[in-house]
């Protein structure tokens, strides 16, 4: 097998593993101990992003079908998380909605874009930062403890969530995924910015032709 199709493939592993991970989470509403078995595929999925960049990169094998690929199924492996975590009133609504909305909007750009100008969707540091303090925030959430029912009403508020009040991982997870998600905006906005400049030069070269 060939290093660039390695990367992809180690790439498809990642999407694969999203609806896996999505039922070993449903499992542990009955039987707790399963959200270890969560936890476990979701750290082995994030360790594949990793894995796919340093193949591709430390072979030179970076592909055009890597290049958009491996972001999206960032972008679907995180989705998977997030509304798992916010149906299992784990994470705050407004947490859900901004990296969620994010990521769609991302997904939709990916394609578009890439068809003028792969240079343009290319990762930035800042997204791969933010996606690795998002791994590690999100593996803090699997592993919380699941609400007793106390805010189980309330579903678009911040109440109930222990921000202020020490409740272990979820204390932790929470104040890093507000750390990631600040970074998943920021990178957000150097992609938005890439699609401006991208639609000013080919508004340049459609005067020029005329």
């Amino acid at each position: 097998m060939k290093w660039g199709k390695m990367a992809n493939f180690v790439t498809m592993i990642r999407l694969a593993l999203s609806p896996v991970f999505a039922v070993f989470m449903i499992l542990s509403n009955s039987h707790p101990n399963m959200k270890y078995v969560a936890c476990g595929i979701f750290v082995f999925g994030a360790l594949t992003d990793w894995a796919d960049g340093q193949i591709a990169r430390r072979t030179n094998s970076v592909s055009e079908f890597g290049v958009t690929a491996d972001p999206l199924a960032d972008r679907v492996f995180i989705g998977t998380t997030l509304i798992v975590l916010y149906a299992m009133r784990v994470l705050p609504f407004a947490f859900f909605a901004v990296v969620l909305g994010r990521d769609v909007i991302m997904m939709l750009g990916y394609p578009i874009i890439g068809k003028f100008d792969k240079t343009k969707i290319a990762v930035h540091w800042t997204g791969k930062a933010a996606t690795a303090v998002l791994f590690v925030s999100l593996s803090m959430l699997i592993l919380s403890s699941m609400p007793a029912g106390g805010f189980a009403g309330d579903r678009f508020s911040f109440a109930g969530y222990p921000f202020t009040a020490w409740a272990g991982w979820q204390t932790l997870g929470l104040w890093l995924f507000t750390l990631g998600m600040v970074g998943s905006l920021v990178s957000g906005g150097i992609y938005v910015k890439r699609a401006i400049e991208l639609s000013m030069e080919m508004k340049k070269k459609g005067s020029t032709k005329e």
